[in-house]
């Protein structure tokens, strides 16, 4: 009689044990070409197998089973694929021929746990780098590229504390470009995360957050927390790219910000449908603010102030107040919209606009200007004349002085009113959108292909200023060129998105979710390009 398993397993088989039967031959002829091999269905399956001179019974399962492809879903395997694909890539470049390997499959790594604090998530940083050699200063000492300060040095103990306290730094530490995986339709996300964590302020404020501030992890600042996760991702190494070959750490998928985005209901499908990247980075950075301001607001309740943020001009009353404008006259100034809490994103992207109005009075005789001051985070630049051929020539046409015919006065009269808008306060990054997309009645929304031609470095020119003190504190100001995405293809609801930008040491990097190359000059970043134009525009101060 056959041993079982079960009896394999506890005693053993002795020598004396029947041989088992080979199991029948499949006589089935192979398929042919071009035709889908089938399993076999005229033979039984085995009943036995042998191990060595073990022979093992296998009870028959009478289930109709089908047998799935197999796809591996293991990250660490892909990991893996991706390394070999640079591999090959490199000794491709190299002139090589590429000696084909084979990738097993690594075991699985450990799931990754949510941190449960700021000091967890430092902690594991700071055992990771003890283990390779490497010491890593966190805490009251943040870690500085080259001794620039890259993070505010002050002592922050809560988030409250930050956004309260915290000031602007210029300077950053360079981390090493790393791919983001589309996962479907998610470039336009993917070149705001890389354009923004290459925006030296905004990349220390996350650090300033990260390093100083220990406190647990809640649902008040979901945005927050994402983004601080998405930088941790990314290691300080200032090496150049061509120097890095084949060292780079493999892409990955920035779940966190998928999910935080996803709690505050935007972009709910997130994959399978292109957006616009525009569109997403003001919703992710106007997100953050919002929550840094409710931080703040829900603070000051806490500790008895007057609570959130004025809501009407600083000047009170909402009639506005009289301010001296050009050639000596009177202006009535007044807010068009509440005053935004000040928070580190205000102080990074924010600035002022100053709508002015000129309406002749009665008899010619001039009567009081009227101006509004609008806040900004980017600005947005007509394109489409045929006047316009650079970016400056968009900002000369955004503070011309615009004509309006019919105006009617305080008494009633038919009058050319004359309206122009000028900036009043410039962030320290100023955002230049490119309005790309036009509404035609006939043919829809269109996109404008034509060359805008982009400076390196950028001067404020005085004619694109109010004339109010506030903005001649401005003037002359200048800004370098720190980063462009560009949209590829004809259409807003469609096409593809890519970036270059400009790490520390002036080296210009281009992202295209996985793939990242190193552009030989800025000239590379300011030529036109026949596949691609530029849509976003990231400047700051110099």
């Amino acid at each position: 009689m056959r041993p079982s398993w079960s009896a394999v397993t506890k005693r053993g088989v002795s020598q004396a044990a029947s041989p088992p039967t080979r199991p029948p031959e499949n006589t089935q002829p192979p398929a042919a070409k071009g035709e889908c091999a089938s399993l076999p269905q005229s033979a039984p399956p085995p009943r036995s197998v042998t191990i060595g001179s073990v022979g093992i019974a296998i009870e028959l399962n009478h289930d109709n089973t089908q047998i799935p492809y197999s796809v591996p879903r293991d990250p660490e395997f892909w990991k893996a694929q991706y390394k070999e694909y640079r591999r090959r890539r490199a000794a491709e470049q190299c002139g090589e021929a590429a000696v084909a390997t084979y990738t097993d499959r690594p075991a699985p790594a450990p799931a990754k746990v949510k941190p449960s604090s700021w000091a967890a998530l430092l902690r594991s940083s700071s055992s990771s780098a003890a283990s390779s050699g490497t010491v890593k200063m966190v805490g009251s000492q943040p870690a500085a590229a080259n001794g620039i300060r890259t993070v505010d040095m002050r002592k922050f103990t809560t988030l409250e504390d930050v956004l309260e306290n915290w000031r602007i730094v210029f300077s950053a530490p360079a981390v090493q470009p790393r791919g983001l995986v589309n996962s479907g339709n998610m470039c336009f996300m993917n070149v705001v995360l890389q354009a923004l964590l290459y925006c030296a302020p905004f990349y220390s404020m996350l650090r300033s957050i990260k390093e100083n501030v220990v406190f647990s992890f809640s649902t008040s600042t979901p945005l927050l927390e994402a983004l601080i996760q998405f930088v941790h991702e990314f290691k300080q190494d200032a090496t150049p790219l061509a120097q890095l070959g084949t060292g780079l750490d493999e892409p990955f998928v920035p779940e966190n910000v998928y999910e935080a985005l996803r709690k505050k209901n935007v972009f709910q499908t997130l994959r399978g449908q292109q957006e616009d990247a525009q569109e997403f980075m003001s919703y992710l950075v106007d997100g953050i603010h919002e929550e840094m301001a409710l931080v703040l607001q829900a603070h000051r309740a806490k500790a008895g102030a007057a609570g959130a943020e004025p809501t009407g001009n600083s000047s009170g009353g909402d009639d506005g107040w009289m301010e001296v404008g050009p050639n000596n006259r009177a202006v009535h100034m007044r807010d068009a919209h509440e005053v935004r809490a000040r928070t580190p994103i205000t102080q990074i992207f924010g600035g002022t606009l100053q709508s002015l109005l000129t309406v002749p009075g009665p008899a010619g005789r001039a009567a009081p200007a009227r101006a509004n001051r609008e806040p900004f985070q980017w600005l947005a630049l007509d394109v489409s004349s045929d006047d316009v051929e650079t970016v400056e020539d968009a900002l000369d046409a955004l503070a011309a002085p615009e004509s309006i015919e019919g105006y009617m006065n305080v008494q009633g009269e038919a009058v050319a009113a004359t309206k122009q808008i000028a900036l009043e306060r410039v962030p320290p990054v100023l955002v230049l959108h490119l309005k790309r997309f036009v509404f035609c009645a006939d043919e829809g929304v269109q996109k404008v292909h034509k060359f805008i031609a982009y400076p390196e470095e950028l001067t404020l020119a005085p004619a694109w200023l109010a004339r109010t003190r506030e903005a001649a504190r401005h003037r002359d100001a200048r800004y370098r060129l720190s980063g462009v995405i560009y949209h590829h293809g004809s259409h807003a609801s469609g096409g593809h998105y890519t970036c270059d930008v400009r790490r520390p040491s002036g080296e210009w990097v281009q992202f295209d979710d996985i793939d990242i190359g190193s552009l030989e000059s800025v000239d590379a970043v300011l030529d036109e390009k026949p596949d691609r134009t530029a849509y976003i525009l990231f400047y700051t101060t110099c």
